[in-house]
């Protein structure tokens, strides 16, 4: 038989845990965001409001933005910069709204 000794406990997920951080590889990013989804949910700061974001894609790309960069045409796409590409966001929720995809987001969001 196998020894289970060695076994520990998952270590409990705290606010920090689902803190996006933005100079990590966009894979590991992309991966924090769908184990997480969609409770409790990933999180960054966006002005003074904290988003939940529920669904997104890498982007491997090189860039010279700095990580955690905005970059958006405020109508079809809303993208975070991080260490090897961008994380492009598809579902969101803004602190105190609803949940909804980036496209209707963007219409009433004023940076």
């Amino acid at each position: 038989p196998e020894d289970f000794r060695a076994l520990h406990h998952a270590p409990k997920i705290d606010s920090e845990t689902c803190r996006i951080k933005w100079e990590a590889p966009a894979a590991a990013i992309n991966n924090l965001i769908r184990g997480l989804a969609p409770y409790p949910g990933a999180f960054t700061v966006l002005g003074e409001k904290k988003v939940k974001i529920f669904r997104a894609k890498a982007e491997i790309e090189v860039h010279t933005h700095p990580a955690g960069s905005v970059l958006t045409d405020h109508k079809t796409y809303l993208k975070f910069a991080c260490s090897d590409g961008y994380i492009s966001l598809l579902d969101l929720q803004m602190e105190g709204k609803k949940p909804m995809v980036v496209g209707d987001f963007l219409r009433g969001w004023r940076n």
